[in-house]
């Protein structure tokens, strides 16, 4: 009997990626929380940068196209580059709040005839 690896049944794998998908989702959303703190620091000074960079370290690229998703930013070798790229994509302002409709007036019945 031979103790070869078999390749995993495509069932196998599917129920594999679905206990993956809310650990990965749960990483990005704690990903995505630490970087929020971030925005307690006043923007433009170098200390938002480095609480930036604590949680994705810098790995600057000679050639670093435009960041895609929040982790691309490492890319960027300028330091003001890096923060307005880490303040795009978590400091994006969320649409404004639907205007309030005012309250629709209800219709009284007639006065009872007598």
């Amino acid at each position: 009997m031979s103790n070869a690896l078999k390749p995993l049944s495509i069932s196998a794998m599917m129920m594999l990626a679905a206990m993956a998908c809310p650990t990965i989702a749960q990483a990005q959303a704690a990903l995505m929380t630490k970087l929020k703190d971030c925005l307690l620091i006043e923007d433009g000074y170098k200390e938002r940068l480095d609480c930036y960079d604590a949680v994705i370290p810098p790995d600057p690229k000679p050639s670093a196209k435009k960041p895609k998703v929040v982790t691309e930013c490492r890319f960027l070798k300028e330091q003001d580059e890096r923060l307005a790229c880490y303040n795009g994509f978590v400091a994006k302002k969320s649409p404004p709040p639907p205007a309030a409709k005012p309250p629709a007036k209800k219709k009284m019945p007639p006065p009872p005839i007598q």
